[in-house]
């Protein structure tokens, strides 16, 4: 099939991989010149912007970093949407702005389908994302053959704009996990706790989650954790921080009570600051090290 792919970051680049290695005929663009080059070297297809790769392709998909981000995509590949081209948008971005981008593209006869992810760059290597979509079902289903070449789990959770409200209340729960993980971490070391025994004790009692299977940030503790290699990304602080601004306004809009997701989230702000915007969101504990008095402040 004639794929495009917009947007070839930490996540969009070894998902493009994955749709060229499935036998699709891939045509991409992204912001930076050299993942591009990557995808072609691949097998893929570059072309000169969104236009281009939504000329090209039956299917589009979208993996950019905000609600402004995939409104430009739009924009600026407007006159190459109509009947016979659908985009899914696998970016995570306020609800509201993509129950209008359904309305939009739909206005031009194409299709569109929300599926924003899950599973971090480890996941989009291996090819086993969780998506969680929004939208026709029947449009799902035309999606699914290509949606499958990266993705181990596709969820159907509803209509328009449901996708997105699902991920920001995943990512409210993760978010939550690594604020307290990261306490929990920093408050053991302080007592001179052994951090590896303290995980075998975590994983098999009521502790046990995500964020300690797999972000306990201690180096060494869990081998192939950010921790341990360098706070590499898996999902970027500043990437967490603007799911939860995500979230806190959407929830304000619908009057939903987060009392977990200010500090969360003022804990990511100080992260940012700190220089660590770019890391591995489990990096937050090393804002509370500094707290704590285990490193010394800057």
């Amino acid at each position: 099939m004639d794929v495009g792919f917009i947007g070839l970051g930490a996540m969009g680049l070894p998902m493009a991989k994955h749709l060229v290695a499935a036998g699709h005929r891939v045509t991409v663009a992204s912001r930076s010149p050299g993942p591009v080059q990557t995808a072609v070297a691949a097998g893929a297809v570059a072309a000169d912007g969104p236009a281009g790769v939504v000329r090209a392709s039956e299917i589009t998909i979208l993996c950019v970093p905000g609600s402004a981000d995939v409104v430009g995509v739009l924009d600026a590949a407007w006159e190459e949407l109509g009947p016979g081209k659908l985009v899914v948008n696998t970016s995570t971005i306020d609800p509201e702005v993509e129950r209008a981008q359904h309305e939009r593209v739909r206005s031009r006869g194409a299709e569109y389908l929300e599926a924003p992810l899950s599973g971090g760059t480890a996941g989009a290597q291996r090819g086993t994302l969780t998506l969680m979509v929004g939208g026709d079902p029947a449009v799902l289903e035309r999606a699914r053959p290509v949606l499958e070449a990266f993705a181990e789990r596709i969820v159907p959770v509803g209509g328009p704009g449901m996708g997105q409200v699902v991920k920001l209340c995943n990512n409210l729960i993760y978010a939550a996990q690594m604020l307290a993980t990261a306490e929990a971490t920093v408050l053991a070391e302080k007592e001179g706790v052994d951090l590896a025994r303290m995980h075998e004790v975590l994983i098999h009692a009521t502790g046990d989650c995500v964020a300690v299977r797999t972000r306990l940030p201690a180096e060494g503790v869990v081998p192939d954790s950010p921790a341990s290699t360098g706070w590499a990304p898996g999902f970027m602080t500043d990437l967490m921080a603007k799911d939860l601004d995500l979230a806190l306004t959407h929830a304000a809009r619908r009057r939903s009570p987060l009392f977990s997701a200010g500090p969360a989230r003022q804990l990511l702000g100080a992260a940012s600051e700190a220089g660590y915007g770019r890391e591995d969101f489990s990096a937050v504990a090393k804002v509370l090290r500094r707290l704590a008095g285990l490193t010394p402040g800057p």
